[in-house]
């Protein structure tokens, strides 16, 4: 109990000193759009690190069963799930036929919450961890907004679901992302199992990066309405095009590469 007090205590002192040190000192001289955008952004901040505490304090009491549960996502959690993720793949894969169009957003949800196992006190689990996930992303985009290194002020009207990761640009996010893979945050604030776990936050970190490339380039979004099935249930419903637009012929055991050059003479 006494790391949940100190936890909370943290994150209020945090979001206390982001609403008044750099909210009210620079509030002055901005215009009433900017001032309701920054008040919003605050309101929000304060929602996220108050339901991190929530969450966190309905989870400590069944620690002794599964040290590595994690809370089930309401409703409202999983639309902020959704619109963190479909932040984070728009930053790696815009414009036409980017990721968004390609629901890649989905894959990686999917992915975090099915494909993920944690060694724990009694063995292995398999964990959902796309929740989790996004709200380290906040923590991140949260610390990078409080030290007011962002390039462009945080907008939340195109991801209105989303907290602080969404409101950044595409350049900013990218940044928020640095700051988690350098482990530039409190690792003491994240929610379990991030929580002090260095080694986990960087090979998720890596394997989002990745999965967004392979939801690309392996066609998922062809198969439809089952894409979200298991592997082995998943049909092709739509025309592949991705390889198509790159204009891959497809495998061939004959195409030429360079594979070294003749030489007339060898020696050791």
């Amino acid at each position: 109990m006494d790391l949940l007090v100190n936890h909370a205590i943290k994150l209020r002192k945090i979001t206390l000193e982001i609403g008044g040190n750099v909210g009210m000192d620079k509030i002055e001289g901005e215009s009433h759009s900017n001032q309701s955008h920054r008040g919003q952004l605050f309101e929000q901040i304060k929602s996220m690190m108050s339901n991190l505490v929530s969450t966190e304090h309905s989870s400590q009491p069944v620690s002794h069963n599964n040290s590595f549960s994690v809370h089930m996502s309401d409703k409202a959690n999983s639309f902020h799930t959704k619109a963190t993720f479909m932040a984070f793949v728009d930053a790696m894969i815009p414009s036409t036929l980017g990721a968004l169009d390609l629901r890649l957003d989905e894959y990686i949800v999917w992915t975090l919450d099915n494909y993920v196992s944690i060694q724990g006190e009694w063995g292995v689990k398999n964990v959902q961890l796309s929740s989790q996930t996004a709200k380290i992303l906040d923590i991140a985009a949260f610390q990078l907004i409080s030290s007011e290194n962002v390039k462009v002020p945080p907008d939340f009207s195109t991801y209105p679901d989303g907290g602080p990761f969404s409101a950044l640009s595409p350049d900013d996010r990218f940044e928020a992302i640095r700051i988690l893979e350098d482990l530039q945050v409190d690792l003491e604030v994240l929610p379990s199992p991030y929580r002090n776990n260095s080694g986990l936050i960087k090979n998720i970190i890596t394997s989002i990066h990745q999965n967004v490339m392979f939801g690309y380039y392996s066609e998922w979004f062809s198969f439809g309405s089952t894409r979200l099935a298991y592997p082995e249930n998943r049909r092709i419903e739509r025309q592949n095009f991705i390889w198509d637009s790159l204009n891959y012929p497809g495998p061939s055991f004959g195409y030429r590469a360079v594979r070294g050059f003749l030489v007339d003479k060898f020696s050791e």
